[in-house]
């Protein structure tokens, strides 16, 4: 099964450990890495080296180009004036090269919180059906459940505490049982709009979701990037 991992131009993990959690080995070899644009210089800060670099390269200088063709990056240029956004070519380009498994970096954060909402959107792509794919800034994860017309289930791992809040994508996502969570879920169903999804938590190593019907958006912030004074904290969602 082929993994990649797409860096885009926002937040990545503060170091290249961390990326061991996000993305245990494969035995099938190491992933192939490419980078959005100006989120190859994000991959170099965290040692991984772009093998295809794609987008417009507005945030890349001639200087950044030379370098990363000398590394051995294959880079792709569009035009500014395109429909997908740099981020969006790297991942389907990631599927053009056969990735099953792909974990997006710097999805979020930056200066445009319009990216951050594009790149969760991706999740919603129907190319990635059946795929392994997760957002991720080194702290919060966010991956997508079910489809529209069909169910989906997802193990979450992570320490008792962690928060997991679950957003959906569609107007209503119907038959949704968790376990593990601190307030389950046994068959209900959450609607697009009031926040009643919002900071449940983990009781245990591991929480299972599973939904009958519509898409689902899992968020998982482990417990020590937690804000101890967020006053959300311990409210029950109703």
């Amino acid at each position: 099964m082929v993994t990649a991992i797409v860096v885009a131009d926002g937040d990545v993990p503060a170091e290249k450990g961390e990326l061991g959690r996000l993305l245990p080995p494969d035995e099938d070899g190491p992933p192939i890495v490419l980078a959005a644009d100006g989120g190859a210089r994000k991959a170099l800060e965290l040692g991984l080296t772009p093998r295809i670099v794609i987008g417009d390269g507005d945030s890349l200088t001639a200087a950044d180009m030379a370098e990363l063709r000398a590394r051995g990056a294959e880079v792709l240029l569009f035009p500014a004036e395109k429909d997908e956004s740099d981020t969006e070519l790297a991942l389907r380009e990631a599927l053009a090269r056969g990735a099953h498994r792909i974990l997006i970096l710097g999805a979020f954060g930056g200066q445009r919180l319009d990216h951050s909402l594009a790149n969760v959107a991706l999740l919603a792509l129907p190319e990635l059906e059946g795929r392994d794919v997760a957002l991720s800034d080194g702290t919060t994860t966010i991956r997508l459940i079910g489809r529209a017309d069909g169910p989906g289930q997802l193990r979450v791992m992570g320490e008792p505490g962690d928060v997991v809040s679950l957003f959906p994508l569609d107007p209503t996502v119907e038959g949704i049982v968790t376990a593990g969570l601190r307030y389950p879920l046994q068959d209900e169903a959450l609607r697009i709009g009031p926040s009643r999804g919002l900071s449940n938590e983990l009781v245990a190593p591991e929480a299972r979701i599973s939904t009958r019907q519509g898409r689902l958006l899992v968020v998982h912030t482990p417990v020590h990037a937690k804000h101890e004074t967020d006053p959300l904290r311990t409210r029950r969602p109703r």
